[in-house]
């Protein structure tokens, strides 16, 4: 069926993406925000470097300054290191050049043993950890850990320090809840690989960034406690179609409520990095292209909202093959 939509094509186009401007995180309230990094043999160099880019995009959202939000981080595997603390880097430019010269450690994966080291080394006055000023933890892992890990993160959530799990590829799904703060719902990510660790930067960051407003109220006592952010809907019902070799279009039915935009992520299945394209919130359809012929791709459209944003729904598209039509030879002798 494919092939008929593709016979007697000949498309060429330079290959270019736009560049995508990411969530700012615009509140004036600040935070210590300590993440710690599963650095273990199963993920390996070359997934690491995509954490990295991971963790480039979560830093860009938040202002970093020495009197602003504060970032730290530690690695562990077997043994848990510290690679810079919250007083380490006074500046956002500062702490994204820490991360992409951030090292790849190795080894067994103790994740119980890291999160009592963070809370006994990262959140200390003398590691740059503030009174009065809201704690997060933010833990990425791929893997179960070797060691028991409840004990320890009631412990930080004990101390007043929230935390958000996020699972990649192999994470026990079990574990990441057991260590999240609640409404679990919005402190637990697992996605399936670290190819498509983008799709969730959006919506961590915008409930990171009300989480944060919402603590700090708290803690300077000028607001109740509110409740916690309520789920969104994702859009239902992906359709592609106009497929050809270079690009297809992806539709949908739209999420109910107010949507500002809706992202569209697409990637190669075999691997690949992630693009996205964003378009208002008015839209319900988008045209792919600049694509790689007879590739297999996945596509997730993600709702965006004021202050959160919705699970993707997922879908994919082959795109055809080049069809070149040979002229006939006695043509040219005519």
């Amino acid at each position: 069926k494919d092939k008929d939509k593709c016979a007697n094509r000949i498309l060429v186009f330079p290959v270019c993406f736009p560049d995508v401007e990411g969530f700012m995180c615009k509140t004036p309230a600040i935070a210590d925000i300590v993440i710690l990094v599963d650095g273990s043999w199963s993920i390996g160099r070359i997934n690491f470097r995509l954490v990295r880019t991971f963790l480039e995009n979560l830093v860009k959202a938040f202002s970093v300054d020495i009197d602003k939000t504060r970032i730290g981080l530690a690695q562990y595997s077997g043994d848990p290191r510290i690679e810079w603390h919250l007083n380490a880097h006074s500046t956002k430019e500062a702490v994204i050049d820490a991360v992409k010269n951030l090292p790849y450690k190795g080894g067994n994966t103790l994740t119980g043993l890291a999160l009592t080291f963070i809370q006994e080394n990262s959140f200390k006055p003398e590691s740059g950890s503030r009174p009065g000023v809201p704690k997060i933890g933010i833990l990425i892992t791929d893997g179960k850990s070797q060691d028991d890990v409840i004990p320890p993160a009631q412990s930080l959530k004990d101390a007043g320090i929230e935390l958000f799990a996020i699972g990649v590829k192999n994470a026990d799904e079990a574990e990441l809840k057991g260590i999240a703060s609640p409404p679990l719902d919005t402190h637990v990510y697992n996605v399936a690989d670290f190819s498509v660790m983008s799709d969730i930067v959006e919506g961590l960051t915008r409930t990171l960034c009300e989480r944060v407003e919402h603590l700090d109220k708290q803690l300077k006592g000028t607001s109740d406690p509110a409740p916690p952010p309520a789920a969104v809907s994702p859009p239902r019902d992906l359709v592609t179609s106009d497929i050809t070799a270079r690009s297809f279009r992806v539709s949908w039915t739209h999420a109910p409520g107010e949507v500002e935009k809706y992202r569209v992520v697409f990637y190669p299945a075999s691997g690949g990095q992630p693009e996205e394209k964003v378009v208002p919130g008015s839209q319900n359809s988008v045209d792919l292209d600049y694509l790689n012929s007879l590739t297999e791709y996945q596509v997730a459209v993600f709702a965006v909202y004021r202050s959160s944003a919705s699970v993707a729904l997922r879908g994919s598209a082959t795109t055809c093959t080049f069809s070149f039509i040979a002229p006939n030879f006695l043509d040219f002798l005519l």
